[in-house]
């Protein structure tokens, strides 16, 4: 759709233009803050004499009627804007600038001229209503209506009146399209508040209009009465130069806001790009800066000649590259230059109260390792200027996220400086070799201490999670299955699963050492195995070869068979073999019997051979009448504390172990108690 927009002067492409357009959704309000700075705009012309007044009018979706008399109306979606001001309007000169695409006519004050553009992105039409006096001093009112579909531009032939009236003009943004409307604040306040973030330049300098924001139910906010005229002799002014380019830093303390503290960078008097001052300092990153008990944040503006010169036609970026590796020369200033420099000029600024911060932080900090992350000591030793630099919010797991990142960062290099010790890095002198060569042997030592208490820390969680799911009730956390991935993965083999996810040593250390484990699978199928055509599977099937001990000959290897049992299961018979446990596994140690093993070597082993490889069976399960009942037929044998029951098979030889749940719990946290206790873990 093409639109002619004055007397054939001039034909642009409205639909197209807007369409062309990068108006983030975020950026809702941008529209509002068009309208409003060319307001501005217009009651500067007419000189410094003029008391300017900007009035905002909310129109809220829903029945007038109604929202007249609500008190809060914050949960009405926003779905135009009406703006008065009285300024100079539409003259012959100002209209033609608006009738022209991308006018320079305001260029001095960082004008665009793709202001209208801008709003119908937002907003399906503009409707204009402009008092001004004409070259001869006549007062006269221009309305006409500007959209991005139809005919484009409708305009309503000039009022002349007989009476001189004030200049000034009415713009109303109708109709939000509902994707910008859904993000558009709806809270008076916060509009008020990101009005004056955008303007804030203005503001401080005093040459802002009165601005009034009106609610549908009458409730108004006046932007200077908010702002503060108390606040100013707060401001803190800081220049500074990059590559012979200067810059203005403007720092502020202000009532606590919806936008917490952030880093305000202003072409042309306006807020074009902003962001969070946790980017610079992270010990910022709380929404509040206490001064006194009172809850402020931290507003930080940036001006330059240089903004001004580089905004983006959108208004919402600069034209700058943002590193080195974009800028086509050396003398570019980009915006890393700019950010690298804001965060000296604020770790100045503010580094009295950011030591208190960071002192009080280091000592959470020490006090989380010690009483609960003790394998990053020594990352507090040789990392803390980087520790440091951690936000001041973090705290439990978030907490231990970022010192396991600054460790891994060291044990790099730990590791490089390590390739260098030891692979003839080109030293000076015998000094220099043996400061990095000690350097790098504290550092592995402690390093290793660090592994340590990682894996007991480990050991710890693994207890606590074993003991948590067996105290669980119903049968959600209670199966087989559940506990049974705890020990080892159910389906794998021993090839399949890294060492620290085997927690056999919850039964018992040595199985940990084991030459091939198999979980779950069929016997048939193991390739450890010959003749066994058996399907069965016992949960856990372990064979010791002597590799698995030794480099040298062995005198035996040995096979272990490990069954859990649903927790709380109370079905065992003793004529039903598939509910008796340890008929089950002697059933097992019966049929492997039958067949041969291959040994570490590829040899064939008689697994009949009874008097040289014996057998080893633990049952795992929770006790009843039943199954004690089962146990003592069998002539079982209690252990001495009453949680256990062991049995010799002469037969077989084997030697089978029935182990309670409460019983593998209480051993595994004695067998570990010493070096919970040396780490300060609590048992």
């Amino acid at each position: 759709m093409e639109a002619v927009i004055s007397n054939n002067e001039f034909i642009t492409n409205i639909a197209g233009r807007v369409r062309n357009l990068n108006l983030p959704l975020k950026k809702a309000l941008w529209p509002l803050f068009e309208v409003v700075s060319n307001s501005i705009h217009a009651i500067e012309e007419l000189g410094p004499s003029k008391k300017g007044r900007i009035n905002i009018t909310l129109d809220r979706e829903g029945h007038d009627e109604a929202l007249v008399s609500l008190g809060d109306v914050n949960q009405y979606f926003i779905k135009s804007f009406i703006i008065t001001d009285n300024g100079i309007g539409f003259n012959e000169r100002n209209y033609k600038s608006f009738l022209t695409a991308e006018s320079d006519y305001k260029e001095d004050k960082g004008s665009k001229g793709i202001g209208r553009f801008v709003c119908l992105k937002a907003f399906k039409k503009i409707e204009y209503s402009s008092t001004y006096q004409n070259n001869l001093g006549e007062t006269e009112i221009r309305n006409f209506t500007l959209k991005a579909y139809g005919k484009g531009f409708d305009e309503e032939p000039i009022v002349k009146s007989e009476a001189r009236k004030e200049s000034g003009t009415k713009v109303i943004l109708n109709s939000f399209y509902d994707e910008y409307k859904n993000h558009c604040p709806k809270s008076i306040d916060e509009i008020a508040e990101l009005i004056i973030e955008h303007f804030f330049i203005y503001f401080i300098e005093g040459k802002c209009p009165i601005i009034t924001i009106i609610d549908t139910n009458g409730n108004q906010v006046t932007l200077q009465e908010k702002f503060g005229i108390d606040l100013l002799p707060n401001l803190i002014k800081r220049t500074f130069k990059i590559k012979n380019t200067e810059f203005t830093l403007n720092l502020l303390l202000v009532d606590k806001t919806e936008g917490g503290h952030r880093v305000h960078y202003c072409g042309n008097s306006r807020d074009v790009v902003n962001e969070p001052i946790s980017k610079y300092i992270p010990d910022l990153k709380s929404n509040v800066y206490l001064v006194e008990s009172d809850q402020k944040n931290l507003k930080v503006y940036i001006t330059s000649t240089y903004l001004d010169n580089n905004v983006g036609n959108e208004r919402t970026r600069f034209n700058f590259p943002d590193n080195e590796e974009d800028a086509p020369y050396d003398y570019i200033v980009t915006f890393e230059d700019i950010k690298k420099q804001i965060e000296h000029e604020l770790e100045e600024e503010l580094k009295i109260p950011l030591a208190a911060l960071r002192e009080q932080k280091m000592a959470s900090v020490k006090k989380h390792v010690e009483q609960y992350a003790p394998q990053f000591k020594y990352v507090l030793k040789y990392k803390e200027d980087e520790v440091k630099k951690l936000p001041a919010t973090l705290t439990g797991e978030k907490l231990d996220v970022e010192l396991f990142k600054i460790q891994q960062k060291l044990e790099l290099d730990t590791k490089i400086l390590g390739n260098e010790v030891l692979n003839g890095h080109d030293y000076k002198n015998v000094e220099e070799y043996q400061k990095a060569y000690d350097q790098y042997l504290e550092q592995s030592n402690d390093i290793g201490k660090s592994n340590l208490v990682k894996y007991v820390i480990h050991r710890r969680a693994i207890i606590d999670l074993l003991n948590k799911y067996l105290g669980e009730e119903g049968d959600k956390f209670q199966s087989e299955k559940t506990i049974h991935e705890i020990f080892f993965p159910i389906k794998k083999e021993s090839d399949d699963v890294k060492y620290e996810q085997q927690n056999l040593w919850l039964i018992d250390e040595r199985l940990a050492y084991h030459y091939y484990l198999a979980s779950d699978k069929p016997m048939a199928d193991m390739p450890v195995l010959e003749n066994i055509k058996t399907t069965d599977r016992p949960d856990l099937f372990i064979f010791n070869s002597s590799f698995a001990f030794v480099n040298e000959e062995a005198p035996f290897n040995s096979f272990i068979i490990v069954e859990f049992k649903k927790p709380e299961r109370n079905d065992y018979s003793d004529r039903d073999e598939k509910k008796n446990p340890v008929d089950q596994v002697i059933d097992y140690i019966g049929k492997l019997r039958s067949g041969s093993a291959l040994d570490r070597r590829g040899k064939f082993i008689q697994v009949s051979d009874k008097d040289k490889i014996p057998f080893y069976a633990y049952v795992i399960c929770d006790f009843n009448p039943k199954l004690i009942n089962i146990l003592t037929t069998r002539d079982y044998i209690i252990t001495p504390d009453g949680m256990g029951y062991f049995y010799y098979h002469k037969q077989f030889n084997a030697y089978i172990e029935v182990i309670s749940y409460q019983k593998l719990v209480k051993d595994a946290r004695n067998r570990n108690r010493i070096l919970f206790e040396r780490l300060g873990i609590s048992v």
